[in-house]
C-alpha cells in the first residue's frame, strides 16, 4: 500500500484524470478475477470514480493509487482476443441470434456462450447492445451479480469505448459461469426500491447495502431493455426480508453534502483508506459508495438512518 505521506489530492487537468481512469477500468474488466463478483476490481473502480467525482478538479490520489494497487492483485486474462479473432478470420455466418447467447449461458456452455457473444458484437458492429443483453441475463440472479452489472454497466457507460467491449463481455460472461442461471418468471406486481428503502437501511440488511443502491440506481437508468431489468428488480425485491429495525445518529454533514456537495465521502474514503488493510477498505469503500447513492436518492427523514449505517462502515 503506498504511504499515507502522500499528498491527499492532486491537479491534473480533466482529460488527464479521464485518462487515468479509462486505463484502469481497462485494467480492472482485462483482470483475471476467480473470487466473489461483489469483489471484483471494476467495482471498486466504478465505485472511487463517483467518489472522486464530487472534486474532479482535485481528485484523490490516496483513492487512485487503492485502485491500482486492489488491481494489481490480479494478472490479466490470458488469449484475451483468441476467439473473437478467431470469429473474424472464420466469419459469422448468414444468421446470428441473441438466443444462441441466452442457450448457451441456460446450458452451462461457456465456449459456446463466448462464441455466440463474439459472433454478435461482430455483426452488429461492434455495438454495445450486447452489453444490454448479457446484463439482462445476469440480473436473473441479483443477490450475485447485481452489484457487478450496475457497476460494469455504468463504467461502461464512461469509458464509451468499443474496443473493448470484447473484454467486458468476456469479464461478465466469466462472471455469469460462477452460478447457475435458471430462466425468470415475468413478475405481475411493480415493487420499487425505493419503497423498500427502510428495509436494507437496518443492521440485518447491511451487508445488501450496495446491491441495493445500485438497483435503485439501475431503476431509473435508461436503457432499451430496462423493463426487463425492473422486472428482474421487482422479483428480487419480493424476497426481501421485512426488518424495520433501524438506528439513527447526527445527520448535518450528510445533509450539508447533499444541499452543498464538497468531500464528506472523499474524507471518509481515505480515512479507510489509512485505516484498514487494502481488501478490507476497498470493501468498505464500495459500501461507503453505496450509501452515497442512496443518500442522492433519499428524502430528507431517511437522513440521520443513512448517517448512522455510514457510522457503521467506517468504524
Amino acid at each position: 500500500m503506498p504511504s499515507i505521506k502522500s499528498p491527499e489530492t492532486f491537479h491534473q487537468d480533466s482529460q488527464e484524470l479521464i485518462q487515468k481512469i479509462n486505463n484502469l477500468i481497462t485494467q480492472a474488466v482485462k483482470a483475471e478475477f476467480d473470487g466473489r463478483s461483489n469483489d471484483h476490481p471494476l467495482i471498486l473502480v466504478n465505485a472511487i470514480k463517483n467518489i472522486i467525482g464530487d472534486d474532479r478538479d482535485n481528485p484523490s490520489s490516496k483513492l487512485l493509487d487503492l485502485s491500482d494497487n486492489y488491481i494489481n492483485q490480479f494478472s490479466c486474462r490470458e488469449n484475451e482476443n483468441q476467439i473473437i479473432d478467431k470469429v473474424m478470420i472464420d466469419g459469422y455466418g448468414l444468421a446470428v441470434f441473441v438466443d444462441d447467447v441466452e442457450e448457451a449461458i441456460i446450458y452451462g456452455n461457456k465456449d459456446n456462450a463466448e462464441l455466440e457473444t463474439a459472433k454478435q458484437l461482430l455483426a452488429s458492429d461492434k455495438s454495445p447492445a450486447i452489453l444490454e443483453c448479457l446484463a439482462q441475463f445476469a440480473l436473473h440472479d441479483i443477490e450475485s451479480l447485481g452489484l457487478f452489472t450496475y457497476h460494469w454497466l455504468r463504467s461502461f457507460n464512461f469509458h464509451q469505448e468499443k474496443e473493448i467491449l470484447w473484454s467486458y463481455s468476456r469479464a461478465m460472461i466469466n462472471e455469469i459461469f460462477k452460478i447457475h442461471l435458471q430462466q425468470q418468471q415475468i413478475q405481475t406486481e411493480i415493487l420499487k426500491p425505493q419503497d423498500y428503502m427502510i428495509f436494507f437501511l437496518n443492521y440485518e440488511n447491511k451487508g445488501n447495502i450496495p446491491t441495493f443502491s445500485a438497483m435503485n440506481r439501475l431503476w431509473y437508468a435508461d436503457y432499451v431493455r430496462g423493463e426487463s431489468y425492473r422486472n428482474s428488480i421487482s422479483t428480487w425485491l419480493e424476497k426481501t426480508k421485512n426488518a424495520e429495525k433501524t438506528e439513527v445518529a447526527n445527520s448535518i454533514d450528510l445533509e450539508n453534502y447533499i444541499n452543498n456537495g464538497g468531500r464528506y465521502f472523499i474524507d471518509l474514503s481515505e480515512q479507510l483508506f489509512d485505516t484498514y488493510q487494502i481488501n478490507v477498505a476497498a470493501q468498505k469503500i464500495v459500501e461507503l459508495e453505496g450509501l452515497r447513492g442512496v443518500a442522492k436518492n433519499a428524502s430528507p427523514e431517511y437522513f440521520p438512518i443513512i448517517a448512522q449505517c455510514i457510522n457503521f462502515t467506517v468504524s
